[in-house]
């Protein structure tokens, strides 16, 4: 039989290195393609994507597998798809996750027209999680990996149905020292030991404050006053993007006052205001989500009940889910949930399988 052709994404650190090794030995024929996302200069970031040694660290595996490879210019998709939407998103005073849009945008969207036009029947990442087939319907799942403290099942719940079937993750039943032995053990030693990467992996050495105030104007960042969730003004902000809601440290307060028990509990956005609060204000049981995908197929006449997780190390809480035209769900959770966040991500959850998930919109009901 001919052997199955699999694009496999070589960012230059040990997971990919590793996936690309297994699926070899499994006995495909695995083509190694790098994607240059982001200009990180001539600087080398530990613990970032991107940098000019990534790039030859992704060569030397391949060479050393003895399996083709190919860098894709990936910079300008990459900008209009994440680093646009990065920046866009803070300056509407919702807390992006570009981790999520990057894998939804370009690694299963954008890098399966690649492998269509290299003539491949998978696209293979290092991803931990696992992508089941059920043998009697064929329909696909993706479960959790085996490795909880590795597990990135939340950052691809916008995989479709066409992509899973096309999508191979060999470390989904592994854990990260055991890929990092494997690593050692396929002689791949110049990324071995290689630092993870962070999910804000093109903001480099800067701060993401720095970064969206170099590529905007001033006039898009008003100041505004900072006031208690009662409306007493205690201070002054340089700009409603430089914060979150749940944060603490950082909040300018007026110099003579200090509130240690104040958190960021919202934005009035029509008088630019920064609203802070106690932390008992920001526990809240409803939100609204959009953009919604579900893996597998809902329906909308059902209430479903299951679990979900409003960021990525959120510990996963029980909820019923109302489903809504226009891909949008009412979430009411049985216990309060801290600082829920609009911009990021809602996953949901039947045990280890992920059912689909979608964006926080609004607090509270609709």
């Amino acid at each position: 039989m001919e052997k199955k052709r699999v694009l496999v994404a070589m960012s230059g650190g040990v997971d990919s290195s590793v996936a690309a090794a297994l699926l070899k030995n499994q006995g495909y024929d695995v083509i190694g393609v790098h994607m240059k996302l982001w200009d990180q200069g001539t600087e080398r970031f530990e613990s970032r994507c991107c940098s000019i040694t990534d790039s030859s660290d992704a060569r030397r595996v391949c060479e050393k597998l003895d399996i083709p490879y190919y860098v894709i210019n990936s910079q300008e998709v990459f900008k209009s798809e994440v680093v646009d939407y990065f920046v866009h998103e803070y300056l509407q005073q919702r807390t992006p996750n570009p981790c999520v849009m990057c894998n939804h945008k370009i690694k299963f969207n954008y890098l399966f027209q690649k492998a269509d036009e290299l003539k491949c029947d998978y696209v293979a990442t290092g991803h931990y999680a696992q992508v089941m087939v059920e043998p009697a319907s064929g329909e696909s799942r993706l479960n959790k990996a085996i490795d909880a403290q590795k597990d990135q099942s939340y950052f691809l719940f916008g995989m479709t149905q066409a992509a899973l079937l096309r999508t191979l993750m060999p470390l989904g039943g592994l854990t990260k020292p055991m890929v990092r032995r494997l690593a050692q053990e396929f002689g791949f030693t110049d990324v071995a030991q290689k630092p993870d990467s962070q999910e804000i992996c093109f903001v480099g050495n800067e701060t993401y404050r720095d970064f969206i105030e170099k590529r905007t104007v001033s006039d898009v960042r008003p100041r505004g006053a900072v006031r208690t969730f009662d409306g007493v003004i205690v201070g002054e902000h340089q700009g409603l993007h430089r914060f979150t809601i749940g944060q603490k440290k950082g909040i300018p307060f007026h110099q003579h006052r200090e509130e240690n028990d104040y958190f960021v509990i919202g934005f009035d956005q029509s008088a630019h205001a920064l609203v802070v609060g106690p932390e008992s204000l920001l526990f809240k049981t409803e939100l609204v989500a959009d953009q919604l995908n579900w893996i597998r197929k809902s329906n909308p006449l059902h209430v479903l009940e299951c679990k979900a997780r409003i960021r990525s190390r959120h510990e996963e809480s029980e909820c019923s889910v109302t489903l809504f035209e226009n891909h949008t769900a009412q979430v009411k959770f049985s216990t309060p949930q801290r600082a829920i966040t609009p911009g990021q991500a809602i996953v949901f959850y039947d045990n280890e399988e992920v059912l689909g998930g979608g964006f926080i919109q609004q607090v509270g009901t609709v």
